[in-house]
């Protein structure tokens, strides 16, 4: 995997961008399928290695916050990792993949900062609460959540989504609406090979990138199969105000004291 041609069009994307908050796929430096710890360590980076400074840089060049999947490796440990970078070049926000999906079982570890929520400030000065969540998470209504349950008006999803189900944007749009939650959700196009126990394995992603607001409304879509760019206007501040009527909130409401508690806990 080139992990410096990734960075190379990564770069271009976000100069050419006229946007507050800029979302790439799931381990976008490195590519995906991987295999063995060998290679993936290869492709590995750590928070303080060149690649995440020069993404640090162009941010703060450009004027524009970032997020973007990378796979970390932290002592002998390999994750699925996300990061959020302001327009100032700041490292405002981290995530561990905490759904581990297919052959991600055998490679990376379980992410250990649960599913936190970081404040982070457009080219307007208007600061917003973003979270994140990474691919598979979106089969977990958990996640998306106890991110809203931390305060979060926005989630970025990074993705290299390969499910043929048919459901994804749906769910999505159910994720966006039962949350009141704008979800900016980045997957990937194309193919990707990997050998399983001497037989070349093909997975190919499905694209179909979308801006998401509260009310599940797809605002901006992208196709299959090109990389494309997509924009959209979104208010966060409108994703605050949980009250749906006089005497209903949809946070508030929660009965969690009815709710099933699951005996492994």
């Amino acid at each position: 995997m080139d992990v410096e041609a990734n960075l190379a069009s990564v770069e271009g994307y976000v100069r050419a961008a006229d946007c507050d908050l800029l979302v790439f796929p799931e381990l976008c430096l490195s590519g995906y399928f991987y295999t063995d710890i060998k290679s993936a360590t290869a492709s590995s980076q750590q928070l303080a290695d060149e690649p995440i400074l020069r993404l640090r840089r162009i941010a703060k060049e450009c004027n524009i916050a970032i997020v973007i999947g990378f796979l970390e490796r932290d002592g002998e440990k390999l994750y699925n990792s996300a990061i959020a970078i302001d327009r100032f070049g700041k490292i405002c926000g981290h995530y561990r993949k905490v759904h581990l999906f297919y052959y991600e079982t055998q490679i990376f570890s379980v992410g250990d900062l649960g599913f936190p929520v970081c404040e982070i400030e457009m080219r307007t000065g208007e600061r917003l609460n973003l979270g994140i969540m990474i691919c598979y998470d979106w089969r977990f209504p958990e996640a998306a959540r106890s991110l809203v349950l931390g305060g979060a008006e926005v989630i970025a999803m990074p993705a290299n989504i390969v499910t043929t189900t048919g459901m994804l944007l749906d769910t999505l749009r159910v994720r966006a609406f039962e949350n009141k939650v704008i979800l900016v959700f980045a997957d990937r196009v194309g193919k990707e090979f990997g050998v399983v126990d001497g037989v070349e394995l093909e997975l190919v992603f499905v694209g179909k990138s979308a801006i998401i607001n509260f009310n599940g409304e797809i605002l901006a879509s992208a196709p299959e199969s090109k990389d494309t760019v997509i924009v959209a206007e979104v208010f966060p501040e409108a994703t605050k105000l949980k009250n749906i009527n006089n005497f209903n909130n949809i946070l508030g409401d929660r009965q969690y004291k009815s709710y099933f508690k699951d005996s492994r806990e």
